[in-house]
């Protein structure tokens, strides 16, 4: 499974909102598999993601809602059959699109914040394996190479 890096941000933005996870940095996936940042609940709290990822070769963004979801992913990408192969939030996920030859997947409206539905922890996996039968690696050869701007944001009760 690839790494994963949460850097915590105690800091605010607009609208009275916390920052709760925030990455931005360059990713390599090797083929069949997938990238993968935990985030914490934030139902609770009025939750919101906004994300954008960039790379030379196709790929898919999911955006898993528990650890149920998640766990068939994991178990696809470990060769195993899993009982069933959630897509996640849609609403979140995607598939990139290329754009002047470079792929990019993000949030609605080039990056905006989209609500986060369901009760977490939550996965978001930038994907470079077949799952769902989607962006099969094979076909792009060699690790994904990626950049990954990911924000996680909670509102803030006073």
């Amino acid at each position: 499974m690839g790494a994963s890096a949460t850097l915590g941000v105690a800091g605010c933005i607009g609208g009275g909102s916390k920052i709760v996870t925030n990455v931005q940095r360059d990713v390599s996936v090797t083929p069949g598999t997938g990238w993968v940042q935990k985030i914490p609940d934030v139902s609770e709290h009025g939750g919101a993601i906004q994300y954008s990822v960039r790379a030379k070769k196709p790929f898919d963004v999911y955006f898993f809602v528990g650890e149920s979801q998640y766990l068939a992913y994991d178990d696809f990408t470990d060769g195993t059959e899993p009982p069933e192969t959630p897509f996640g939030d849609a609403s979140v996920g995607t598939s990139a699109e290329e754009e002047s030859n470079t792929y990019v997947a993000s949030t609605t409206e080039d990056g905006a914040r989209e609500p986060i539905e369901g009760t977490g922890p939550y996965y978001f996996v930038v994907d470079h394996s077949a799952y769902l039968g989607r962006t099969p690696p094979k076909e792009h050869g060699g690790p994904l190479k990626a950049f990954v701007d990911l924000t996680v944001t909670k509102k803030r009760f006073l």
